[in-house]
């Protein structure tokens, strides 16, 4: 009832908009601005970083901030926007991409996909844009055990990242914009990789329609995780001096 009521004064207002895409266009700007301003390595508070050192007992702060930009990512970019499609709307996880079932023919996709990106990184990831972000755990430079424990640790952060712009922005606007909810998820996911070299904030416009479309054929998040895992690991590896 109170929903109807909403609807039809926002009716008024801006015909034709729907209660729906406003509270999830409201939500994802949101809560996109706390993980820009709270979520980064940078933000990691000294409680965090004391409780991590006691608890793993390393003395790699920097690994710690990253597991706090991760945590972040998981509160602010998975668990808060499933909340808010279950209460509002009665959708459950697999409705916004958590499924594995049908998923394989993209899945394989992925694999080949990542074979063509290995020699594009290895061409760029000499060049001074490239080598000031990665590794993006400057310690795991020269351990294969850091880096190891990175990557799995990245994995969790990769989950939150796709399910936010693939489940979340994606399949929860796709309800109200049919495909054009593929533009609704690109332009933010793009727009969050500032900071990074040029070419790959400007090749994030393909890769974001590329991961969309693999969405949307497979109905899941899995396949890009999981390549943008791979993708984000091999730039990683190969701006390491550990396998040299």
């Amino acid at each position: 009832m109170l929903r109807r009521w909403i609807e039809t004064r926002l009716d008024r207002v801006f015909p034709g908009m729907g209660w729906r895409p406003l509270y999830l266009t409201a939500s994802a700007t949101w809560l996109m601005v706390l993980y820009h301003h709270h979520g980064g390595t940078s933000n990691a508070p000294p409680f965090w970083i004391d409780a991590c050192e006691e608890l793993l007992g390393m003395g790699v702060v920097e690994f710690y901030q990253h597991l706090w930009a991760h945590a972040c990512a998981v509160v602010l970019l998975m668990i808060i926007p499933l909340l808010i499609c279950w209460i509002g709307e009665g959708w459950s996880p697999r409705d916004l991409g958590f499924r594995i079932k049908g998923a394989g023919p993209e899945l394989a996709v992925v694999g080949g996909l990542w074979v063509l990106m290995i020699p594009l990184i290895y061409l760029v990831h000499t060049g001074a844009a490239f080598q000031r972000v990665y590794p993006r755990l400057a310690a795991a430079d020269t351990s294969a055990e850091l880096y190891l424990l990175f990557e799995a640790c990245y994995f969790v952060k990769w989950v939150a990242w796709e399910f936010f712009f693939r489940g979340f922005m994606l399949f929860g606007f796709q309800r109200d914009f049919l495909r054009r909810s593929v533009l609704v998820s690109t332009i933010p996911f793009t727009l969050m990789h500032y900071g990074k070299p040029e070419v790959e904030m400007a090749s994030a416009v393909i890769a974001g329609l590329v991961l969309c479309f693999i969405a949307l054929r497979s109905k899941s998040i899995w396949p890009g995780v999981i390549l943008h895992w791979l993708v984000a690991s091999t730039m990683d590896f190969m701006a390491s001096s550990f396998w040299r």
